[in-house]
């Protein structure tokens, strides 16, 4: 491998099995959102070589990383977020200068990069992710019942795309690459076009963490790619075995496809966006109109409306209460400075988007906020207003508007199961009531369990808390694969695959299944939890013996 990477000067190319491969040219260059002014060095797009060889590294290296138990790859872990966090200034300098978050934003956002490395280590430390289950033989069934010992193993070589809206928590360093490795499977991250330098800076962290712990070269790629090219011929590669994803629905699903397509498909766990519609019954604007008014306001303009979990239409009631709650929002929109997009294109995305919304007919302009042209991607909030007929009959208002605008439709409160009932898969669906109300409203929440991942009462979604009850995920379009969460301790499992072992010698088992319990981890031995061996638990159940 190379020596430590220098946080003084970037590479500008592709880092591949531990190597850092210097361009002559370049292809891609990030901007500051602040001013449109390119942001140097400009980076070079990764070739059908280097593709080729980074997947091809990845695959050679998955067979010895299977092999790591929980302890070590533990401490790789552990020693990535010790190796995020000595470079904390540079790598948050950089993400700035190229998203224009904030520092204050971004600081938090490494730390909680660095808490997922660390989630993921306490986690595959006890050895809960193999989710170890050993049935005994039983002769006295008909038929008679095998020796059956089943566990979760690495998937293998895992393509992570970053996200432009989250270019540390959502990408090279983020949560993907976390499970995927914690689940023992090499990563090839493929870099956001918007923050090649942090991806950079990131990557070369977790390169000098894999060469301290010692883990096979391959283990850890980064490619850099402005357009679908490389990311296409990445997720085609016979050697990757899942994808990560987070970013739009035109790109992941395109990235879908090209999974499915394969002479062996590939399963691809994207998240693509979410409308994340919230419904405010009269009573909790009675009791507290102001303070949820607040609240939206300050979620939906957070991060310039660039959270993939902003509230982006709400159903409000089609009376003076809800009248006086949009008057409430409106005054604080108006209030409210335009801030920056992350990148030109996303700019004028949203304009070409609105300036269609807004000539739809019964589309009401509360707040009209400003998208200059120009070099810096600059945008205010834009608040539109429908009645609920038209909001049935317009299929355009229904589709997410990535940046600061909400849509306030009015609704009577014996229509509101029938407006969940027509949303589209969501990351997540709120409910503003009171406690009083709570047993009415058992209707709108079953229908909003079958549309969202995550209901929440009394809240509102941006913020997404890592734990291990997490679920961040949704029917499509919000992700392709909706029993799976891309937070949280579960996501491990994206990259995990069940087998079943019958009748095997205790020599060829792994260690997590054999009698002895090796690894002292948690196990289902014959229907009880224990971390015992086969023999300690046997006789107190009765199973098991001929």
């Amino acid at each position: 491998m190379t020596p430590p990477h220098d946080t003084e000067t970037l590479v500008g190319g592709q880092l591949i099995a531990g190597e850092w491969i210097r361009p002559d040219g370049g292809d891609v260059q990030a901007i500051d959102p602040r001013t449109g002014e390119p942001v140097l060095p400009v980076f070079a797009e990764a070739t059908t070589v280097e593709v080729d060889s980074a997947a091809g590294a990845a695959g050679s290296a998955a067979p010895a990383l299977a092999r790591w138990d929980g302890h070590r790859i533990a401490g790789l872990l552990r020693a990535i977020a010790a190796q995020l966090e000595e470079r904390d200034e540079p790598i948050v300098a950089r993400a700035d200068l190229e998203t224009a978050l904030g520092l204050g934003r971004l600081r938090n956002e490494l730390a909680r990069t660095t808490a997922q490395f660390r989630m993921f280590a306490d986690l595959v430390e006890t050895g809960a992710h193999y989710e170890a289950i050993i049935d005994g033989p039983d002769p006295a069934t008909t038929p008679p019942r095998p020796d059956l010992r089943r566990l979760l193993l690495p998937l293998g070589p895992v393509a992570v795309f970053g996200a432009s809206n989250f270019p540390l928590a959502f990408s090279v360093p983020g949560g993907d690459t976390a499970s995927a490795l914690a689940a023992g499977c090499p990563v090839v991250a493929k870099a956001h076009p918007a923050h090649p330098g942090t991806s950079e800076l990131c990557a070369a962290a977790i390169a000098d963490a894999m060469r301290d712990a010692g883990a096979p070269a391959g283990t850890f790629s980064l490619v850099q790619g402005a357009g679908p090219e490389v990311g296409t011929m990445l997720v085609g590669h016979e050697a990757v075995a899942a994808v990560g994803f987070t970013g739009s629905l035109s790109a992941g699903r395109a990235l879908h496809d090209v999974a499915a397509s394969r002479p062996a498909p590939i399963p691809v766990y994207a998240e693509m966006g979410s409308l994340n519609p919230v419904f405010v019954t009269a009573a909790a604007l009675a009791e507290r109109g102001e303070e949820v008014a607040s609240a939206f306001a300050g979620s939906m303009t957070l991060g310039t409306g660039q959270f993939c979990t902003k509230p982006g239409v709400v159903f409000v009631p089609d009376d003076e209460q809800g009248q006086a709650f949009a008057e409430a929002v409106v005054a604080r929109l108006a209030a409210h400075d335009p801030g920056p997009l992350l990148t030109p294109r996303i700019r004028d995305s949203l304009a070409t988007q609105l300036d269609e919304t807004l000539q739809l007919p019964g589309v009401e302009t509360l707040v009209e906020g400003q998208l200059p042209g120009g070099q810096a991607p600059i945008a205010g909030p834009t608040l539109l207003r429908t009645d609920f007929d038209t909001f049935l009959a317009t299929s355009a208002l229904a589709r997410e508007h990535f940046g600061p605008v909400g849509l306030l439709v009015r609704v009577g409160s014996s229509r509101l199961v029938e407006a969940a009932g027509h949303m589209d898969g969501s990351l997540t669906a709120t409910v503003h009531g009171t406690e009083g109300e709570a047993s009415r409203l058992e209707a709108l929440f079953e229908e909003l369990t079958r549309r969202a991942g995550r209901v929440i009462w009394n809240g509102f979604p941006t913020g997404v808390a890592v734990t291990a009850a997490q679920h961040h995920g949704g029917p499509y379009p919000a992700t392709t694969a909706p029993g799976h969460t891309s937070v949280g301790t579960t996501a491990v499992r994206r990259f995990q695959r069940p087998v079943a072992y019958q009748g095997t010698p205790e020599s060829l088992l792994p260690a997590a299944l054999r009698d002895d319990n090796p690894l002292g981890i948690p196990r289902t031995v014959d229907g009880v939890l224990t971390r015992e061996s086969v023999e300690s638990v046997r006789p107190f159940t009765g199973k098991g013996s001929s």
